[in-house]
């Protein structure tokens, strides 16, 4: 769906009086217009971070609201204003990478060792640049001179959120022995950090680094063709553009070969250590299911449907499908099931979908899995621990069939709504 394109300023000050847009915020929004009648002011003094956040967007420290945040200043106008606050160790890096560099009897670092400098002291830096409301960001500065913290310490966004005690459209109040507690937990990894620091400074200032630029990056190219893609109304037609100037599967083959050519059984099982490591690194899905859950498709236990990837050992997924229920033409509830029922279901959907379209002129099944009932996955899966499943192929060909049945039966569509239902219902899932 495309969107129009403002023609002036006047038709984007008429969008802002009909309402706005929630995604972003403006001087003339009918918030900022509230918010400076509510304080009595003479107008609004915004920034850049005011109005490319959304109308509702929430300090993450603090956790209040732009009409909380804003407040009278001096010259009686509203300030509503956001600062990107962030980690001083790129300044840190960059300023002992000068000095120890200048202090050689003969400088031999070049633009390419102070490149390497600052994108290395990314990685030592305790959070990422984030931007939280004008009174945290001064709250921060305020707490260090406060308890007398090393000056090159900054507390992150949830740190401040920790000591601030907020007050709706005034300064905070700051708590200094929370600060004072909280400085006490870093001091001992500040101080790490600050080694390291050094160590990479003194790596640059000998030019004894392994940074070598590209001459054009993955990203550069992304962000050059995305602006073609704009340019010629591609965007417009497709949320991913690329994908209307080339066929994905070229060499696909027979529709049905995901299931005719099994993969092996995954050897051996994972160990209590990988289990644990798991679960610290990257056990979003894995924390979030007790022990006692079991795919309700396959009927694996939460053990069982641990995997190896490409990447990874062992990955734990749970994810959503949108069953068909068999009774009428409507979908049914999500369902949480694991990662390889997921893909069964999809898959068959998918040899459903590239069947019809070889006769029938395209038709809009945005989610694959939704052509599918429950039970009929239930009836073509066996399952095996850790991993792929087999497919009973003999009733995935009727499952199949009848997925064609649902495409073609003119009962069966996908309305505006329901397709604005179901994105819903996706974007909920984990």
């Amino acid at each position: 769906m495309s969107i129009d394109k403002f023609g002036s300023l006047e038709e984007l000050k008429q969008f802002f009086s009909n309402g706005g847009n929630p995604r972003f915020d403006a001087e003339f929004s009918p918030q900022t217009l509230m918010i400076v009648e509510a304080l009595g002011a003479k107008g609004a003094h915004l920034n850049k971070w005011w109005v490319r956040t959304p109308m509702d967007w929430e300090c993450p420290s603090c956790k209040r609201k732009k009409t909380q945040i804003a407040k009278l200043d001096s010259r009686g106008y509203a300030s509503c204003q956001l600062h990107e606050h962030h980690d001083h160790m790129k300044d840190i890096v960059r300023r002992l990478f000068e000095e120890i560099s200048s202090s050689r009897e003969q400088v031999v670092a070049t633009e390419l060792a102070e490149r390497f400098a600052v994108r290395t002291s990314f990685a030592i830096s305790a959070y990422d640049n984030t931007v939280i409301c004008a009174d945290c960001n001064k709250a921060d500065g305020l707490a260090k001179l406060k308890i007398k913290t090393h000056q090159d310490f900054s507390f992150s966004p949830a740190e401040i959120g920790r000591f601030v005690k907020p007050r709706n459209n005034q300064e905070h109040e700051i708590d200094a022995e929370i600060a004072t507690n909280i400085w006490h937990e870093n001091i001992g990894v500040f101080n790490k950090r600050m080694k390291l620091a050094e160590y990479v400074a003194g790596l640059a200032a000998s030019d004894a680094h392994w940074y070598q630029p590209s001459i054009s990056t993955s990203k550069e190219v992304e962000r050059s063709a995305n602006y073609r893609f704009n340019l010629r109304g591609l965007k417009s037609l497709h949320e991913e553009p690329e994908k209307l100037l080339y066929n994905s599967m070229p060499f696909k083959g027979n529709h049905s070969s995901w299931r005719l050519n099994p993969k092996p059984m995954t050897k051996g099982r994972p160990t209590e250590g990988q289990v644990a490591h798991l679960s610290n690194t990257r056990g979003r899905s894995w924390t979030k299911y007790d022990d006692s859950w079991k795919c309700p498709c396959c009927e694996r236990s939460k053990f069982e449907c641990l995997k190896p990837s490409k990447n990874n050992p062992w990955v734990f997924e749970v994810k959503s499908i949108l069953a068909h229920k068999k009774e009428s033409d409507s979908l049914a509830d999500d369902i949480k099931v694991c990662n390889e029922c997921f893909n069964a279901a999809n898959h068959l959907g998918r040899e459903a979908i590239e069947e019809v379209k070889e006769e029938d002129p395209p038709i809009n099944v945005y989610f694959p899995h939704s052509l599918i009932a429950f039970e009929e996955l239930k009836s073509v899966i066996v399952a095996r621990p850790h991993s792929f499943h087999l497919i009973n192929n003999e009733r995935a060909e009727n499952v199949v069939k009848t997925a064609i049945d649902r495409i073609v039966d003119e009962n069966y569509h996908y309305s505006p709504k329901n397709r604005t239902d179901i994105m819903e219902m996706q974007l909920m899932c984990p």
